[in-house]
């Protein structure tokens, strides 16, 4: 048997969080324990769509920046089609990472002047882009 990554942060988490904590007296060390074992679980669904959330969120914002560049003043647009041709190669977590980082800080800054500009077209599909973003990275809780 080869376990997974994600299969031993699940058992760790149904341990921690079915026997270890449940043992401990109330009070600091028994939500320590919770805590610690609800990461694991966390931890363990990240492990498997890390990569693909970070590298659609970098694409999605390159599309966008893309296809925005022409209308924007010449301030920002120059840094929009700069962002828009880039690519993800290196696609390790740490790498992809510092990318969406880059790139959720231009995605604020286009933000600010969609909102600043009235523009609520731009405004609607940059909010889009967010909640799709984060029903990706949504944490699903087992029941107990």
């Amino acid at each position: 048997m080869k376990p997974s990554p994600d299969l031993v942060l699940n058992h760790a988490f149904a341990k921690i969080a079915t026997e270890m904590a449940p043992a401990l007296p109330q009070g600091y060390g028994q939500g320590s324990a919770t805590t610690t074992g609800v990461l694991l679980l966390m931890l363990a669904q990240e492990f498997n769509r890390a990569a693909a959330i970070r590298k659609a969120e970098n694409d999605a914002m390159r599309l966008l920046f893309a296809d925005v560049a022409p209308t924007m003043p010449d301030s920002l647009a120059g840094r929009l089609r700069d962002a828009g041709r880039g690519s993800d190669h290196d696609l390790s977590i740490a790498a992809l990472d510092r990318s969406n980082s880059a790139l959720k800080a231009l995605l604020i800054a286009l933000h600010v002047h969609a909102e600043a500009a009235g523009d609520q077209s731009l405004d609607r599909r940059i909010v889009q882009l967010m909640q799709g973003w984060a029903t990706l990275r949504q944490v699903f809780l087992p029941a107990m």
